[in-house]
C-alpha cells in the first residue's frame, strides 16, 4: 500500500508543476508515468473520493459516539446593519442631515445536541469499515492493474492514456 501512496504523491507534484505535455512525459521514468497515468483515471479518482468519504462518515460517528450526542446545526441568512454614516447638505440657510446605516446577509447558526442511537452508531461504523476495506483492496488492484499496463509503455504511448 505504501507503493500506491508514494506514486500517487509523485504524480500529484507532477500535475501541479503545470502543464503535461508528451515531453514532459518523455523527461519522466516509466514509474513517474505509470503514475501519472493512473492518478487521473476517473475510476481511481472515483474511488479515492469514495474512500476519503467513508473515512469522514467513520471519524464523524466515532466522535458522536464518544461525546454521546450529534450536533445539528441550523442555519439561517440574518439582516445586519453596518456603521451609521451622517450627509448632510445645505441649502441656503437650510441644513439637511439624514443617517445611512448600509445593510448586508449573513449566515449564522446555532448549534443543537441531538441524541444518538449508539448500537445504530456502531452499525454503521462496522458497515462502513467493511467498505473501506474493501475499497482499499479494489483501489490497490485497480491502482496495481493500471501501473503494470501503462509502466511497460513508451512515453508517447503512455501519454495516449493520460
Amino acid at each position: 500500500m505504501s507503493k500506491l501512496w508514494s506514486t500517487l504523491v509523485i504524480a500529484l507534484l507532477i500535475n501541479i508543476t503545470g502543464c503535461t505535455t508528451v515531453k514532459t512525459f518523455q523527461k519522466m521514468s516509466p514509474d513517474q508515468r505509470a503514475a501519472a497515468v493512473c492518478e487521473k483515471q476517473d475510476h481511481i479518482v472515483a474511488s479515492i473520493q469514495k474512500k476519503k468519504a467513508l473515512e469522514a462518515s467513520i471519524a464523524d460517528s466515532t466522535q458522536a459516539l464518544s461525546r454521546g450526542y450529534r450536533i445539528h446545526q441550523q442555519c439561517q441568512e440574518v439582516k445586519v446593519y453596518g456603521q451609521a454614516t451622517m450627509n448632510c447638505s445645505t441649502l441656503g440657510n437650510n441644513t439637511n442631515c439624514s443617517e445611512y446605516r448600509p445593510e448586508s446577509y449573513e449566515t449564522r447558526c446555532t448549534e443543537v445536541p441531538v441524541s444518538l442511537s449508539p448500537e445504530l452508531e456502531r452499525s454503521n461504523i462496522s458497515q462502513w469499515s467493511q467498505a473501506l476495506q474493501f475499497l482499499n483492496q479494489k483501489l490497490t488492484s485497480d491502482w496495481n492493474r493500471c501501473y503494470d499496463f501503462i509502466y511497460k509503455m513508451s512515453a508517447e504511448e503512455a501519454y495516449e492514456y493520460y
